[in-house]
This record gives structure tokens, sequence and C-alpha cells, in this order.
């Protein structure tokens, strides 16, 4: 390489170095139309001519070209060498914006259980915006931080990869997820209607706004403390929706799969003493005081016969025997069972049963 392309490449080094605070594809657009000038220019240089005598140097003529795009003028960026430096206006205001949805999309995830969390993301996003509010809706201080400046360049891919397709179709479909997002925030709102009225209230502003700020932050810089948010928000509850759906849909599925109870009948009940005699015309009662029934219906008698009137709640219950067109209650006989008698003092059994006796029906 000769000592004129040296010269070239050495004015254009020193020209992209000027230009290193804006976004990598406009500093390559810049200098992709003024590398062709300088190296035509190089050509024409006398003998002991050099480039930064006929355009001044690099620095200069970058600022020129700065100004005649409209560019802003350059940030500088000093070196940090304290740790109050560290902490810069800025740097808080960014990192609060990245905190902030952080925290937003973990609380827009528990907001439906618990919507006083949201006031969390909501403090340090008042915070962080009264820094930048009155910056600027460029906010050049914070677009030239080293960190903002690496995430642009992972934003900004090789033109023509697939990388760079890729982000210019989801960029395409931007206008298209502000309305997803405000109808997620709507559902948001609906669902704490009936539990937080003033979480309903305070999503519900949030969907409306969100409308609107989707479109100003491409413009206002500042509009990003809010839309970004807004966004982590959307897909928190997004989160918290499906996995509440989900939940029921297994809780119902679980509770298809077992069979329902059965509950045993009787027929009658016989009650002993201690001794292990039969009692008679024991009244029951459950813990309320409320009779605990047998069905009432007997069968047996048929046609016009009434039923004997017999308390429901009354045991052992009479057996009923039908004999010439009258109903008969008949003193059941009952043996003790010989796994739940009670042993009686003497350790004897009751007596085998109880003689059966007629009695005509009570009208």
């Amino acid at each position: 390489m000769n000592t004129q392309a040296l010269g070239v490449e050495y004015y254009l080094a020193g020209m992209r170095a000027a230009l290193d605070d804006l976004p990598p594809s406009e500093v390559a657009e810049i200098m992709e139309d003024v590398s062709a000038h300088v190296a035509e220019l190089s050509t024409e240089l006398g003998e002991n001519e050099t480039l930064e005598q006929r355009l001044g140097p690099p620095e200069q003529y970058a600022q020129e070209l700065r100004q005649a795009a409209g560019y802003p003028p350059r940030t500088e960026r000093l070196p940090v060498t304290t740790k109050g430096k560290l902490l810069t206006r800025p740097r808080a205001a960014a990192w609060g914006l990245a905190i902030a949805t952080g925290i937003t999309l973990l609380a827009g995830a528990a907001a439906l259980r618990e919507p006083g969390i949201l006031l969390l993301p909501g403090v340090v996003l008042v915070l962080s915006l009264a820094l930048v509010h009155d910056r600027g809706p460029a906010q050049q201080e914070i677009m030239a931080l080293p960190e903002t400046r690496k995430i642009q360049q992972w934003l900004t891919p090789e033109a023509g990869t697939p990388a760079e397709r890729a982000l210019t179709y989801f960029r395409s479909l931007q206008p298209a997820w502000w309305l997803v997002r405000a109808g997620l925030l709507g559902l948001g709102a609906v669902l704490l209607a009936g539990r937080d009225i003033l979480g309903f209230l305070f999503v519900a502003a949030i969907a409306v706004v969100s409308v609107y700020a989707g479109p100003r932050a491409k413009v206002d810089r500042r509009w990003l403390w809010f839309s970004l948010p807004a966004s982590a928000l959307a897909v928190g509850l997004l989160f918290q929706v499906v996995d509440a759906t989900a939940n029921n849909l297994a809780y119902n599925t679980s509770r298809q799969s077992y069979p329902a109870p059965v509950t045993e009948s009787y027929e009658n009940i016989y009650a002993y003493d201690e001794n292990g005699k039969l009692l008679t015309n024991v009244l029951l009662y459950d813990q309320h005081g409320n009779p605990i029934n047998a069905p009432r219906h007997y069968y047996g008698c048929g046609g016009s016969d009434p039923e004997p009137m017999i308390p429901a709640n009354r045991y052992p219950r009479p057996k009923i025997d039908y004999e010439n067109g009258t109903c008969y209650t008949v003193t059941p006989s009952m043996s003790a069972p010989s796994s739940s008698t009670p042993s009686s003092s003497s350790g004897s059994a009751p007596s085998s049963s109880v003689s059966p006796t007629s009695v005509s029906p009570s009208k």
C-alpha cells in the first residue's frame, strides 16, 4: 500500500472515530458517501500537500458533515475515574427503565392475585422518568452511553443478513403489537374489576395511554419510559391468564377422573344398651337437633289403605305386613351381630331374638 493510500485510510479512520457516537448504520452511510470523495481528492493533491491541508483535520471535517446532515453535536464521553461519575443522570435513567421493565414483567404475572404489587415498578418509573423529561425527545446523553450503543449495534445487524430481515419484519409488526398490547391490558383490567377497583382503573388507564404511547415513542424517546413497561405488563398478564387457564383445565380433568362417591344406605338401625339388650322406640337426632329420618314410604301397602303413622326418626323401624286388605306393623326380630354387639358386664351375649307382635296401624 502506497503513502497516498495510507493517508486516505488514516484520514477516514479519524473521521469514523469522530462519528462513533452516532448509530452504526448512520456512521456507515456517512462514510460510504465520503470515502469515494476523499479517495478522489487525494489523487489531486500536490507533491507536499496533505488531506488535512485541503480538508482540515478529520474531526473538523466530520463535524461539518454532521452539521450538514442535521445530526446533533458530538456528545463527549469523558473517562470514568471516580465512583461518582458512574452514577450519572443519564445512566440512572437508562438503568431505571431497564429495572422497571423487568419488575413490571414479574408484577404483571402476579397482578391478578396482588394488584398492589404494581406500585413498585410505578415508583421506579416515575423516578427514572423525572431524570429525562427535561432532556429533549432525542435523549442524546442516554443514546451515547456505552451500554446503549452496544444494544444499538446488536439491533442493527449487517444489511442483507437473515437477522436484519427478521428485525425488519418484526418492526413492521409494531402497529399490530400496540393493538394486541392494549387488548391484553384491557383483559387484565376486566379480570381485576371484581377484585380491586383501583387496580382496574390503573390497568385500564395504561391500556388507553399505551395506544398513544406506541407511535410517539418512535419520535420522542421519553415515551419509552411508558411504552416498554406497558409491554412488559401485557406479557406478564398474558402469562398469568395462560397459567390460570391451564390450572382450571387440569383441575376439571382431575375431577372427571374420580368416580362420584357412593353413599351407603341403611334399611334399619338397631340400638343395644351396654348389657346387649335391644332398645326400642329410640328417637335419633343429629348434632343440630334435626331428626335423622328414615324413608316414610312402606312397600307392601296397596290400594287406598293408609300407611301407619310412625315417626320417621324412630328406630328400629317396624316391618309392615299386608294381609286381608289391612297393613300391620310387626316388631322386627333381630339377632345381635357378634362383631358389633357390646359385651355385657358378665360377658354374656344378648338374647337371640325378640318375639314379634302384631299391632294394628294407627289412624
